[in-house]
């Protein structure tokens, strides 16, 4: 049996109150104009068939991931932080995912209520590429390895790094440490709010103490969040500074400058 399309649309029309058509593409699939829209304006396109059970079935065909994709390499997507929140996100909100795809089943007379739950997931889903960018310290950390180990790689860092002949070494662990052009470490640290930036500038400056020959690179989740005191005096102690992420081509510049 074939879906009701009119009888669909005026139980969306009812029910969400908004101005909701669906439209039979050529291949005949049929697709909700919805109320919902990723952040560059484009609609979420929501995609409707019938189930065996002659039920409703509601998918986004991949739609989702190829907009995160602009923002963020999607294997990122599955890895760490962002991994357990779309877990987290799936499982609460009833929806499946297969291989990159997101859908939710429903009967016919419960598909407004099941559209509204798709898109609210949908946007929470694409939202999960924004985390890290100043605002989670997990996905700062982990947007950070990805941009360092698409400039170096990662045979020739060492992470976590322990400076030997130091005291108290262990208490000073180097976020990643390289060689650099003239023979000297090269320690780079991630900076992602006003705590990390003072446990490194103690860091720095016991090295600095302990005339331990070393260049450093401090990253930023976002500069401007980091209040002015602290700033100087992380500053004052460090070499080279890259004031966020998005700021990818310093940073490479700046690596590879140093880098053996």
């Amino acid at each position: 049996m074939a879906l009701d399309q009119v009888r669909l649309e005026g139980l969306l029309r009812d029910r969400l109150c908004a101005e909701v058509r669906i439209h039979r593409r050529e291949d005949d699939v049929l697709m909700v104009e919805s109320p919902f829209t990723f952040p560059d304006g484009d609609h979420f396109p929501i995609y409707l068939s019938e189930t065996a059970g002659g039920g409703v079935k509601l998918s986004d065909r991949g739609h989702t991931l190829m907009h995160v994709s602009y923002e963020l390499d999607v294997e990122q997507f599955y890895e760490g932080a962002r991994a357990f929140l779309r877990e987290q996100i799936v499982r609460e909100s009833g929806i499946g995912e297969d291989e990159g795809i997101f859908s939710i089943e429903t009967p016919p007379d419960q598909v407004a209520g099941a559209l509204f739950r798709f898109g609210q997931a949908m946007t929470k889903i694409h939202d999960l590429a924004f985390l890290g960018r100043g605002r989670d310290a997990s996905t700062f950390y982990e947007d950070l390895r990805g941009l360092v180990f698409t400039i170096l790689d990662e045979d020739v860092v060492e992470t976590e790094y322990i400076q030997p002949e130091v005291p108290d070494a262990r208490h000073y662990p180097v976020d990643y440490r390289f060689e650099g052009k003239d023979g000297r470490s090269v320690f780079l640290y991630g900076i992602p709010d006003r705590d990390k930036a003072r446990l490194t500038t103690l860091m720095l400056s016991h090295f600095l103490l302990h005339r331990v020959p070393f260049e450093s690179v401090i990253v930023f989740a976002d500069q401007q969040e980091i209040p002015r005191l602290d700033l100087a005096r992380l500053t004052n102690v460090a070499g080279t500074a890259v004031a966020s992420l998005e700021a990818e081509a310093d940073l490479r510049r700046k690596i590879e400058r140093l880098a053996a």
